[in-house]
């Protein structure tokens, strides 16, 4: 049996030991034959190379990969929380009826948060949103968890004025005592804003321009710089409110008389009497005159159809022949002659139930005497005039 042919050792003569050739050079180099310590042939493959190659590239698209998304989650984070320190305070007004998308817009217009997008989705993820109207002071490069957090502690309690109108008053003093303590308003404003219909006053009925008795007296706060209109608004508001409460809107089915009817017995109870428990009483009286179609007598109509509170009552003023008369006209004035505060509403919609027909004053505190007849009228004119209060 004849053994294999060994192949000969290195360098031995008649081994080609060149690389391949020609078209060789498109295939994978052949396979080399070498000796072991034991004078062994034994054969080395070439193909390492590949799987060497294959681990690199590997390794180079997992740290490539591995970078752009440490890039990418940097350029994210950035996108919520930006480089660098909070800058300086901005004060922003979110506007009513903003969401969520328009203030984020906002925010990153006036350079408060880097992305809109990104804060809008952040909130909607965090179950926020619910953010009031108002006036807040951001600062400029903040996360969106910095203006977040301003958001949710709500704006700024706005700058306010205050003014304060009494009861009794006419609407020409209202307008003036409201130019006189919102120096940034006048008369003529004020007039317009009445005018101009944009406001619409409750329970006045169609046809009549009169604001008289339609603005509530009281205490009221408005913001600093408030409109014309934006402060008459808000006491005509007040007014619906306190009447709404009252039960105006039913005054015709529990008294008979329209609303504006028994604003005008309001205005009338206003302008006669400033003890409140007297009140009631005063109302009674002047519905029992209009039940058996009386006239009223209430001089205060007279001077309000004077125009003038310094007035004297000479004959010829009680006398007069207008709407306002107090000496000549049954009924009712075609308007409330003031604006009544909440106590005469009240009252006006709730008469005592007497037999009164007359009242006078009989008290230095004010307080008055009520009566039936007409000589029992009499009898307390004469004490008011020996008091000297008539």
């Amino acid at each position: 049996m004849t053994a294999p042919t060994q192949p000969p050792r290195p360098g031995t003569p008649g081994v080609d030991r060149s690389g391949p050739t020609g078209d060789d050079l498109s295939i994978d180099p052949p396979d080399e034959l070498t000796w072991d310590e034991e004078d062994e042939f034994v054969r080395v493959r070439h193909g390492g190379w590949r799987i060497a190659g294959g681990l690199l590239a590997a390794v180079l698209i997992f740290f490539g990969g591995y970078t752009v998304v440490k890039e990418g989650r940097a350029w994210f984070d950035r996108q919520l929380d930006p480089v660098g320190e909070p800058g300086e305070a901005i004060d922003l007004v979110v506007p009513r009826g903003a969401t969520t998308s328009d203030i984020g817009v906002q925010l990153a217009n006036n350079g408060v948060i880097p992305n809109s997008t990104f804060f809008r989705y952040y909130v909607e993820w965090k179950d926020e949103g619910n953010f009031q109207a108002g006036e807040y002071t951001f600062y400029l490069n903040s996360s969106a968890d910095e203006a977040i957090a301003v958001l949710n502690a709500g704006p700024k309690p706005p700058e306010v004025d205050q003014f304060i109108i009494r009861e009794g008053l006419w609407t020409s003093e209202i307008l003036a005592r409201v130019s006189e303590q919102l120096p940034g308003i006048n008369p003529e404003q004020l007039q317009a804003a009445l005018d101009g219909g944009t406001i619409e006053p409750r329970y006045r009925p169609p046809g009549e321009t009169s604001w008289e008795g339609l603005l509530f007296p009281d205490t009221y706060e408005v913001n600093k710089g408030a409109t014309a209109t934006e402060v008459l608004q808000r006491m005509s508001d007040e007014f619906a409110r306190v009447t709404g409460s009252l039960g105006y809107g039913a005054a015709e089915t529990k008294l008979g008389y329209s609303a504006y009817e028994v604003l005008i017995v309001a205005s009338l109870i206003e302008a006669e009497t400033r003890v409140d428990d007297e009140r009631p009483l005063v109302a009674s009286v002047i519905y029992n005159r209009l039940r058996e179609q009386w006239i009223l007598g209430i001089d205060a109509t007279c001077i309000y159809g004077a125009g003038d509170r310094d007035v004297e009552l000479t004959r010829s003023v009680l006398d007069q022949e207008t709407p306002y008369g107090c000496r000549n006209v049954r009924g009712l004035p075609p308007t409330p002659i003031n604006s009544p505060g909440r106590a005469s509403l009240e009252a006006a919609l709730n008469p005592a139930e007497t037999d009164f027909f007359y009242y006078v004053l009989t008290d230095p505190s004010g307080r008055h005497s009520f009566v039936e007849t007409q000589e029992e009228f009499n009898e307390k004119v004469q004490i008011c005039r020996d008091l000297g209060l008539c």
